[in-house]
C-alpha cells in the first residue's frame, strides 16, 4: 500500500516524523537534508536550450525559434536539467511519489539561481500547472505550486511576485504523459483538458490578459501539457507564457 505522509505531517508535527524517519540526503546519504549543500552544487545544468516545439533550433533561454514562431502558444521552454540524470530522476520522483514537500524548497531555490542566470525578463505573475482534484487529494500538495511559491520568493525578495494558485483548472483526469506512446495520444490525452477557474475573484481572464506569465512545472517530457495551458490562457488573452521547468 503506497503510505502518502504529507496529511499525517500536518497533525501530528514535522519532528516526530523527523525522528522516525531521519531525514538524509538523497544522494551522499548525510543527515539533517534531503539534498545537501554539497550535492546541489553537482546537480547537473543543462547548458543547451533548444525550441520547446522543433527541438532541434538552439536558442539562448528555450525562446521558439524564428522558423516555429507562431506554430506554438507557448514563447519558449526553459529546462533547467536532465531528467535522465539519475539524482534529477530521484530527487523529482521522492517529491512526487514519496511525498516529500520539503524538496520543493531546495529544488526551487536551485532552479530560481538558474533562471537568474539566463538574460530573461521577470515576468507579472507565476501559474503552476494544476492537478486534477484528484490526484491532488492523493498526494496531498501540487509540486509545481510550491516550485512555484519558492521561485517567488527566491528570484525578488522583499517583493514577492504573484503566484495565481486556482487561475487554471485541470477539467479531466488523464494518465501521465510519460506513460503515452506516440503523439496523436499524447496530444489526446490532454485535449480539453484545463480551461480558466470561472469562479476565481474579478475573474481569471482579467487576472491574465496582457500579462507576460510563467507557467511553472517539474518536468517537461513533451512539452503538451504546457502547451495546452499555455493555449488556454493565449486564448484568455495573456501577453506572453514562457515556461519554467526543472528539467526535460
Amino acid at each position: 500500500m503506497h503510505l502518502n505522509l504529507y496529511p499525517v505531517c500536518k497533525k501530528i508535527g514535522i519532528s516526530l516524523l523527523d525522528t522516525l524517519f531521519p531525514i538524509r540526503c538523497l544522494s551522499c546519504n548525510a543527515y539533517g537534508q534531503y539534498l545537501c549543500t554539497n550535492c546541489l552544487e553537482h546537480f547537473p545544468r543543462r547548458l543547451r536550450q533548444r525550441c520547446p516545439h522543433c527541438r532541434r533550433a538552439t536558442t539562448p533561454c528555450g525562446e521558439v525559434c524564428f522558423s516555429c514562431s507562431g506554430k506554438s502558444s507557448l514563447d519558449g521552454l526553459f529546462a533547467a536539467s536532465h531528467y535522465r540524470h539519475p539524482l534529477v530522476a530521484t530527487s523529482i520522483h521522492t517529491y512526487k511519489y514519496r511525498f516529500i514537500p520539503a524538496l520543493a524548497e531546495p529544488l526551487g531555490t536551485w532552479l530560481a539561481e538558474r533562471v537568474l542566470e539566463i538574460d530573461l525578463p521577470l515576468p507579472d505573475v507565476f501559474i503552476p500547472v494544476p492537478l486534477h482534484k484528484r490526484r491532488l487529494r492523493f498526494r496531498g500538495f501540487n509540486q509545481s505550486e510550491l516550485l512555484a511559491d519558492t521561485l517567488a520568493e527566491t528570484l525578488t525578495p522583499g517583493s514577492v511576485l504573484p503566484v495565481l494558485q486556482n487561475c487554471l483548472l485541470r477539467t479531466r483526469y488523464t494518465k501521465p504523459q510519460i506513460k503515452t506512446k506516440v503523439r496523436e495520444e499524447r496530444l489526446s490525452n490532454l485535449k480539453n483538458a484545463f480551461a480558466l477557474a470561472p469562479e476565481m475573484p474579478l475573474g481569471s481572464e482579467a487576472k491574465v490578459r496582457g500579462k507576460t506569465i510563467w507557467l511553472i512545472d517539474d518536468v517537461a517530457t513533451t512539452g503538451t501539457t504546457l502547451e495546452e495551458c499555455a493555449r488556454v490562457l493565449k486564448s484568455a488573452g495573456a501577453k506572453s507564457v514562457f515556461g519554467i521547468v526543472l528539467a526535460r
